[in-house]
């Protein structure tokens, strides 16, 4: 077989060679190459020969006259069939494949395009740097292109904020809103620079949409991207809005990791792709396959937010486990994770690696401007700004202080809820509002619905009463509940004369020890109780222009003067306990979400 016979897709990874300032002038070795090489071929079908096998070729290039070199490997594999089961224990039935790997040398500099063929990230990363996806950015002007998709991960590991979100358009530098994009890590790139059709992703993946290639025109189409990689500086009007890319030793410098999540979604859907099956040993040797069941299990385990101990240690429901740092990466090192097997491609490796191969982890630290994500750390380019207008949402209100509970002590009887009740205090700040609803239990948009017709507002108010703190774990809820309800927020008429001929017009019957208690209180509990009347209101609410919508989060147990004070610290970058960082994320996603959704977000709260 001839190399001249091959037809390649133009799918590349570019590395530098890393030299030491002790050693500038080292070159490529024959080892580095021949270790790359060898883990690739680790899945080669047993006894089999290779197809083609080519080390270290010197060429040049066509056109250009520019030397070059080349090494190739060709081989067969295995792949088992997973729509049947094994027999005696073992895979019968394999697919056979042929995988390949091809390494260009460009001086210090390689390219490389392969399939089907084994995990050679970790001899690679020996002693090469991968460009990474910003590198691959700066090859042309965002004048100069159309983007037609971006995917991008919030900096934030709250478990109640949208970790990820993915846009479409003929030209998203018209149409997305930069609004917060400076907290979002773009790690997917769609875009078309004339009739050319590019993807870049953030394990530094390079696509360009095209036939099939011969083996000369990916040689030069490899070196011409590599030309554009090292000249860079292309403007970057759009991309610039979203979070800069940021050396790991500089932020390591001045702060430190506080919370890891797994990306349990994006395992998942790998794990499905790949066919792969995990299993463990039992003591007596021999493998467990886990089921549907454990393996959801497992999964809801690893999407938990885990803390990061000031030792690096994790607090992880069993075993152990510490996060390991450098100056370029930090890694899981999981006794779990190491003991459960990933099968696939006719090979097993631990899950660790699997995670860590695929970068399905993030790791925040005590200053919450960074994150590390997919192997590179991010700076968030909004983040501390952000806290004015945070705090700007927060509204104290002078009774929430003497609230002792959210509905108070409910009894047969009772007409209106206990004044130490944030029930009471709520429809006490509303009471200069033309109707109010409380449309707690049951199928709820909120704890209380209000309509001012003077002011052309609705209101969607959602309370919760604790003691003071700072914690973010009580505001989870409460966010959730509100972001959760958004979409409610933008009823019709019909919808809201229905909730109330079929729930509102009643008497609220509240809840406690899983008994119901009966009251007098009535669930309309100011404005005309009469549903054409309703109607008529809000028909005419609905054509004024000045209308727009209010999302309140009622909590007790948050104090301005106190979020201020930890939020300063933040500002000054002075240290601060992990939760604090968690609460400027939660605070701040439940403010871009309302905001997104077109409402005002404010939050009641104490002095």
């Amino acid at each position: 077989m001839m190399i001249d016979r091959l037809e390649l897709t133009k799918n590349i990874q570019f590395y530098n060679l890393i030299i030491p300032e002790d050693n500038p002038n080292r070159t490529i070795t024959d080892a580095e190459i021949t270790n790359i090489l060898d883990a690739s071929d680790d899945n080669i079908e047993p006894g089999s020969n290779y197809l083609l096998k080519e080390f270290r070729v010197s060429k040049r290039l066509v056109e250009n006259d520019i030397p070059y070199k080349y090494s190739l490997r060709i081989f067969p594999t295995l792949r088992p069939v997973y729509f049947i089961g094994e027999i005696d224990g073992e895979d019968k039935y394999q697919d056979k494949i042929y995988a390949f790997i091809l390494i260009l040398e460009f001086d210090n500099s390689i390219a490389i395009i392969k399939k089907s063929c084994a995990n050679v990230s970790d001899c690679i990363e020996r002693s090469f740097n991968l460009v990474s996806s910003n590198l691959l950015a700066g090859t042309f002007n965002d004048s100069d292109v159309l983007f037609q998709k971006i995917s991008t991960r919030t900096i934030t590991n709250s478990d109640k904020a949208i970790r990820n979100r993915s846009a479409e358009s003929a030209d998203l530098k018209g149409s997305y809103s930069t609004h917060a994009a400076g907290r979002s890590i773009p790690y997917y790139l769609k875009l078309r620079q004339g009739a050319i059709i590019k993807t870049i992703s953030g394990s530094g993946r390079l696509v360009e949409a095209s036939q099939r290639v011969n083996f000369d025109e990916i040689t030069a189409w490899s070196y011409n991207q590599l030309c554009l990689i090292r000249q860079g500086g292309g403007i970057k009007d759009f991309l610039n809005s979203f979070a800069k890319q940021k050396d790991l030793s500089e932020v390591l410098n001045s702060t430190v990791p506080n919370a890891l999540l797994i990306e349990s979604t994006s395992l998942y859907e790998k794990l499905q792709s790949e066919g792969a099956i995990l299993k463990y040993k039992l003591p007596d040797g021999t493998d467990c396959i886990l089921n549907e069941t454990q393996i959801n299990h497992l999964l809801r385990k690893l999407e938990k937010v885990y803390e990061i101990k000031p030792d690096l240690t994790i607090r992880a429901p069993l075993g152990k486990a510490k996060i390991r740092k450098n100056n370029k990466t930090l890694t899981i090192d999981s006794t779990i994770l190491k003991k459960i097997k990933v099968s696939y491609n006719s090979k097993d490796i631990t899950l660790q690696s699997f995670i860590l191969k695929n970068g399905f982890y993030s790791i925040t630290f005590n200053d919450p401007c960074y994150m590390y994500f997919m192997g590179n750390c991010f700076e968030d380019s909004s983040g501390i700004s952000e806290i004015n207008n945070i705090l700007e949402m927060l509204v104290p209100k002078a009774n929430i202080k003497n609230v002792s509970s959210e509905k108070g002590v409910l009894a047969r009887g009772m007409t209106k809820f206990s004044n130490d009740s944030m029930f009471d205090v709520v429809e006490n700040i509303h009471n200069g509002d033309d109707y109010i609803f409380c449309d707690d239990l049951g199928n709820e948009w909120a704890d209380h619905i209000t309509f001012n017709k003077t002011e052309s507002y609705i209101c969607f108010i959602h309370s919760k009463h604790g003691d003071k703190s700072t914690s973010a774990s009580k505001l989870h809820d409460v966010v959730g509940q509100g972001i959760k309800n958004l979409g409610y927020m933008y009823f019709n008429t019909a919808d809201f004369t229905d909730k109330v001929k079929n729930k509102l017009n009643r008497n609220y019957i509240g809840v406690y020890k899983k008994k119901s208690i009966p009251t007098k209180i009535k669930k309309i509990r100011k404005g005309n109780k009469n549903n054409k009347e309703i109607k008529k209101y809000l028909d005419a609410l609905f054509k004024d222009v000045k209308l727009h919508r209010k999302c309140i989060l009622s909590c007790s147990f948050l104090s301005k003067d106190e979020i201020e004070r930890e939020f300063n610290n933040l500002r000054r970058k002075k240290p601060v306990r992990p939760h604090v960082t968690q609460l400027l994320w939660i605070l701040s996603s439940f403010s871009h979400a309302v905001k997104e959704a077109n409402a005002v977000p404010i939050i009641y709260c104490d002095n």
